[in-house]
């Protein structure tokens, strides 16, 4: 695939968030559609939410590509030190196969070498091999299949202590966690995190695990959570959902090799809705502990 002519990458201004939305529920909901499934996104204020948050976030790293000056797609480069990651990278169905999804990952690929970053991450679904072909061309390569599933919350019975919410102070602990066992730092986004949902601790003194959590009517989404081991993880899953009314659908993103927390969850009544990659482009190193990237894939 070679780069459109009418190809321009540039940042992304105020004024286009809400043809940015528009083409994040267009692209979306197509890319399901094509495999059968119905839309999964019912709003186009999905797409503004984050492109607004990602703009107070990372301004300078927020980009559209244009077609003859009309906005076609956009994309979104998040650099955390040495490593950095991207997404979501959505193109208008009616322009994709035409070379401008090519000229937004190049532009990005520039800025992260740019930027000095030696480790740079994205999160695609399995099934979309056209942007699997994408990634692979401008350098990236699977690492990790990433299962992303969902279960229903029900009435707790027990007295168990309701999870304890991180505050600002908490954050240097959660930062120091994910340095040790993710081998990444994001003080920002656990800051974005904070004033947009909660963050759970586990663990008294030392911390063994942190959970994100966003509640938005009747989901839940849980992550990004790490742990130093299973029993840290399920504790905090169960106490993440014990005070949310009965039938919440609890979304979350679990890396296919911790079978033993796949195996707990399948107890849950978790049910497999696909599968997605963990792709890479630069340096590597396999995460430790045990690993939730759902809310910040693409941070992490």
């Amino acid at each position: 695939m070679r780069r459109h002519a009418e190809a321009e990458v540039r940042a992304l201004e105020p004024g286009d968030v809400a043809r940015v939305a528009t083409i994040f529920r267009s692209a979306f909901n197509e890319m399901y559609r094509r495999r059968g499934f119905g839309p999964v996104v019912a709003d186009t204020a999905v797409g503004a939410v984050i492109a607004e948050a990602y703009r107070a976030l990372d301004p300078e790293h927020c980009l559209v590509v244009t077609a003859a000056g009309r906005v076609v797609g956009s994309g979104f480069l998040h650099v955390r030190g040495a490593t950095a990651g991207v997404g979501p990278i959505t193109i208008d169905p009616g322009y994709q196969g035409a070379g401008f999804g090519r000229a937004l990952m190049e532009e990005i690929c520039a800025r992260s070498d740019r930027a000095g970053v030696r480790s740079l991450r994205l999160i695609q679904d399995a099934f979309n091999e056209a942007s699997f072909c994408l990634y692979g061309r401008v350098g990236f390569v699977g690492r990790e299949t990433l299962v992303r599933g969902s279960f229903r919350s029900r009435p707790q019975l027990g007295t168990a202590a309701p999870a304890r919410r991180a505050r600002p102070s908490d954050l240097d602990q959660v930062v120091g966690l994910e340095r040790e066992l993710l081998g990444i730092e994001r003080r920002k986004d656990h800051e974005l995190l904070l004033r947009m949902g909660d963050v759970l601790l586990s663990g008294d003194g030392t911390l063994h695990g942190s959970l994100g959590r966003l509640v938005r009517g009747g989901v839940a989404v849980l992550g990004p959570a790490v742990s130093r081991d299973l029993e840290a993880m399920l504790d905090l899953i169960d106490r993440a959902t014990r005070d949310l009314p009965a039938r919440t659908d609890i979304r979350l993103l679990v890396p296919a090799r911790q079978g033993d927390l796949l195996a707990a969850l399948y107890e849950t009544g978790f049910e497999v809705h696909s599968l997605c990659t963990y792709m890479v482009r630069g340096d590597y190193t396999p995460f430790a502990g045990y690993y939730v990237p759902t809310l910040f894939p693409e941070s992490g």
